[in-house]
């Protein structure tokens, strides 16, 4: 998106102008500025078919006048005949005010004057967004307000508020500046500014080539990502108040349900009781993890895993033999394995529950357009076949709340009654409640094990414009496509 998007001024040459005046002021010799009421003006053929003057066009030239002259000359009959200009005449005549015109000797050809209105209508160069952010910024600091800016400028109050916001921050101004990011994209930037590490993440997606869709994925993974980082950092210090420790991503650590006192000669795996918190409590390696996905808790860790004994065996060891001695470097590589598989899982887990947002919102858009897709009647029938596990599946979403409906009611007699209200949208209702079944299906195991109906489902959503983030490619059986981060990694 662009802030041009959102001014409905025109051309510069048809851009709105000043109170004027009657008078006749000397230029340059043989050309004479005049001003001259817009309904004696004769508009000379022109280039141009379409002269169509918005509201805002008006409202602002009757606000400021005709503030860029017109290009002109006199005919034989005196009158002054404008070849450059015909949209700020017919928006002065509209306002009763009057036109400037800088009147010249013309002794020239039809086919001069089409030249000339075409050089002049396309040899313009618009302002670059850059150049509207810093004048916005200027305006402000001259102390006028955002109602202001909007009313002098003929913009749009809301393009107006999110352009001084990207003009406040300077990762977003300057990126936007240089070229480096749309606008679009700057707003994102600045929603993040003084976050340096959000900062430095969407720029480098940005410079991936991400599209705004993919982008708005992580931005949601980073909005998440900021709220949890503010719970966590409350609840870090509540235990380090209390004395606990806390362990961070550099240590090497396991939960205490991976670990049992029960003897050699416990088997069962429901008698391999875990480790109570208690009984860990003198343990050299005592701690808690800090969980920053899902529900933000205080988990017990040990910090010493190898001096405990797991409760499920490694394949061909007893479950309460001692550990094999190691070496040093092999302690540490498993010790380094154990700390990137944990950093992937936090990594896509934060991932899958930012998209989960996304995605019921995109569906919600799906559910309020005119026309069901196409082939919606075919993957209804598959998703009540191969997937009718699916169809029953209760939890937080709704095909109610996807459709918008408000009510109280028992969901059977609500949705009911709306097919019945609304007897064009049958199909609708049927893809809210299988939609609805899938989202309460849906959860991280989904990236972790696919399986036919995360492929089945998202892969159809995808079919159907959905952009899928990197974790739901997963999800969906798709490999996404290696970052330039990964492919440096791999080339380590």
């Amino acid at each position: 998106m662009s802030i041009a998007e959102h001014i409905t001024v025109t051309h510069l040459t048809d851009q709105p102008q000043p109170e004027a005046t009657t008078d006749a002021s000397p230029t340059a010799a043989g050309v004479d500025l005049v001003h001259v009421p817009a309904a004696d003006v004769v508009i000379e053929d022109n280039v141009r078919t379409a002269a169509d003057l918005d509201p805002a066009f008006l409202a602002s030239v009757r606000r400021h006048g005709v503030l860029l002259p017109t290009i002109g000359y006199r005919n034989a009959d005196g009158a002054v005949v404008v070849r450059d200009g015909q949209m700020r005449v017919l928006a002065a005549r509209e306002a009763g005010t009057t036109v400037p015109v800088f009147v010249t000797e013309r002794g020239d050809t039809p086919a001069q004057r089409i030249a000339e209105q075409l050089v002049a209508n396309e040899r313009r160069t618009a302002l670059s967004d850059g150049d509207r952010i810093a004048a916005y910024r200027q305006l402000e600091i001259e102390g006028l307000s955002v109602t202001a800016i909007a009313r002098e400028t003929g913009t749009k109050r809301d393009a107006v508020k999110q352009t001084l916001t990207v003009a406040k921050s300077d990762a977003a101004a300057t990126a936007v500046a240089s070229g480096q990011a749309t606008f679009t994209q700057a707003l994102l930037l600045a929603e993040f500014d003084g976050d340096d590490e959000a900062i430095t993440e969407l720029t480098e997606w940005i410079a991936e080539g991400y599209d705004d869709d993919e982008l708005a994925h992580v931005a949601a993974r980073l909005r998440r990502d900021r709220e949890r980082a503010a719970a966590v950092d409350a609840l870090t210090a509540e235990l380090t108040a209390a004395g606990k420790r806390v362990v961070t991503d550099d240590d090497d650590y396991a939960p205490l349900s991976r670990f049992t006192n029960a003897g050699d000669d416990v088997i069962a795996y429901d008698d391999r009781t875990p480790i109570t918190e208690d009984e860990h409590a003198e343990c050299p390696g005592a701690a808690y993890e800090v969980r920053q996905y899902g529900e933000v808790v205080a988990v017990p860790v040990c910090a010493t895993p190898n001096a405990h004994t797991l409760r499920v065996a490694r394949i061909g060891v007893p479950a309460s033999a001692p550990a094999e001695p190691k070496s040093d470097a092999d302690a540490e590589a498993e010790a380094e394995e154990r700390k990137a598989a944990r950093r992937l899982l936090v990594a896509n887990n934060k991932a899958w529950d930012a998209a989960d947002d996304l995605r019921r919102e995109w569906i919600a858009g799906l559910l309020q357009r005119k026309n069901a897709p196409k082939d919606a009647a075919r993957f209804l029938a598959i998703a009540l076949t191969r997937h009718a596990n699916t169809r029953y599946a209760s939890g937080m979403v709704s095909a109610r709340s996807l459709l918008g409906i408000e009510s109280s009611g028992w969901d059977g007699d609500t949705l009911s009654q709306w097919v019945e209200q609304h007897p064009a949208k049958g199909l609708h209702m049927a893809l809210a409640v299988v939609f609805a079944g899938f989202e309460n299906t849906a959860n991280r195991e989904w990236w972790r094990t696919p399986d036919a109906d995360s492929r089945g489902y998202l892969g159809q959503l995808a079919a159907w414009g959905y952009p899928l983030s990197p974790v739901e490619k997963i999800a969906a059986g798709i490999q996404p496509e290696a970052t330039a981060q990964d492919e440096d990694a791999a080339a380590e």
